[in-house]
């Protein structure tokens, strides 16, 4: 048999005799090896940092430079202590890396990539015994001690403007600085936006947070799309002020380094898709179960009462439910999180239905999260529960023997039906 110099090299010398390891889970039937797997998935998710690039500017790609190289670092350095076998001589690091900058908000320091990476290798990967082992994603498990340590993240850059985070406009796009802002009163169509004199960027309020008042706090819009005579100024409608399905689909709009670019996150978890790297029931099934809760969660409305409106869907047309149902698809991460994040292979189920079920409770519960609780980090939350009750959801849906029940399986009590 001939070996490549990379198996020559994974050689080990035990007892006297040189013999080849069995490499770490998970196991696929592909011609590529992890390596490649990371690699490729890696260079996918450039496509959403370069839609950062584009309306963040040159920090974004700063941060996830920082990010990535933090991650290799501080995996190397870890496994020079621990001689973990399963940590050094692969690309996960780097992968690692790169989906913790698409997740941070691009006005973030440095010094957060630096806190988020040391937490997702060390306490993410390597204490799980790495690649293959860990329960959670490593890149959310940094985000999500980034987001309890540094909780004004959320809030945005500045204090004084709650809510409402720095885009470039067209006129200043790739080269300014984000951090160079200006708040602004009101939302207008991005290619309609020029920078205020003497600055890069302008704060806007994210789309989720725009609509956040339909479902929780004080009411304060008197409809959808089409608000009433008399009250369209002082309770306007609320998808009117929001930016444009143009706007999301591109990523115009304030949000993470790569959670905004809706088509070039598309673009790049299809060709995963084609690569066999994902299953497309997966995203499919999260964004299928994130719009069916959408559409007919209630929604809360004020003209001259407050009352509630079920099935936002169908209130004021198909058409409106729809373009209210896409807001919420295309923000806060919801998209990333279906190619990108739910998808790593370590903590996703095995099965076809298994990561059905395991994407529907992934969109079920990050869209109650957003729409009824005040957590920062709603999708991200998601992915992690559900990364929880991985294990326990393919064992649910794993072939079983003639004659033991699902039940049984699932609680290993062979018992015959």
């Amino acid at each position: 048999m001939t070996l490549t110099p990379h198996q020559v090299g994974a050689l080990e010398q035990v007892d006297g005799y040189r013999r080849l390891p069995i490499s770490q889970a998970p196991f696929m039937h592909a011609p590529e090896a992890a390596r490649t797997i990371f690699l490729v998935t890696a260079t996918a998710a450039c496509g959403p940092l370069l839609g950062g690039l584009f309306f963040f500017g040159w920090r974004a790609v700063h941060l996830a430079l920082v990010a990535m190289i933090s991650c290799v670092t501080i995996e190397w350095l870890y496994f020079r202590v621990t001689r973990t076998p399963s940590l050094l001589g692969r690309s996960h690091a780097a992968l690692t890396g790169i989906l913790l900058a698409l997740t941070l908000p691009p006005f973030a320091p440095w010094h957060v990539a630096v806190i988020g990476a040391a937490f997702a290798i060390i306490v993410g990967k390597g204490v799980f015994g790495g690649v293959g082992h860990f329960v959670w994603q490593p890149a959310l498990v940094g985000r999500l001690v980034v987001a309890l340590m540094f909780p004004a993240l959320a809030v945005g850059p500045s204090s004084a403007f709650p809510g409402q985070w720095p885009i470039l406009p067209r006129n200043k796009v790739v080269v300014g600085d984000i951090n160079n802002y200006r708040a602004t009163k009101d939302y207008r169509q991005w290619e309609d936006r020029r920078s205020p004199p003497r600055t890069d960027a302008m704060l806007v309020t994210r789309p989720e947070a725009h609509l956040a008042p339909l479902t929780r706090g004080k009411p304060a819009f008197s409809a959808l799309a089409r608000a009433p005579l008399g009250l369209d100024r002082l309770m306007p409608a609320a998808l009117l002020t929001t930016p444009s399905p143009k706007d999301l689909l591109l990523g115009a709009v304030p949000g993470g380094i790569g959670e905004t670019s809706t088509v070039l996150i598309i673009i790049a978890g299809l060709y995963l898709i084609y690569r066999n790297f994902t299953r497309w029931q997966l995203p499919v099934s999260i964004l299928v179960a994130a719009a069916a809760v959408v559409a007919i969660a209630p929604i809360h409305l004020i003209t001259d009462r407050e009352f509630t409106v079920w099935y936002p869907i169908t209130y004021e047309g198909v058409d409106v439910g729809m373009l209210y149902v896409i807001h919420h698809l295309a923000s806060g991460g919801l998209v990333l999180s279906a190619f990108f994040l739910a998808t790593e292979m370590t903590t996703r189920p095995i099965t076809m239905k298994g990561q059905v079920l395991y994407g529907a409770g992934i969109g079920v519960l990050a869209m109650l999260l957003r729409l009824y609780t005040r957590f920062p980090l709603p999708c991200y939350m998601a992915v992690l529960v559900m990364n929880t009750f991985s294990l326990t959801i393919d064992r649910l849906w794993r072939p079983r023997a003639f004659g033991i029940t699902r039940w049984a399986a699932l609680t290993k009590w062979h018992v015959r039906t």
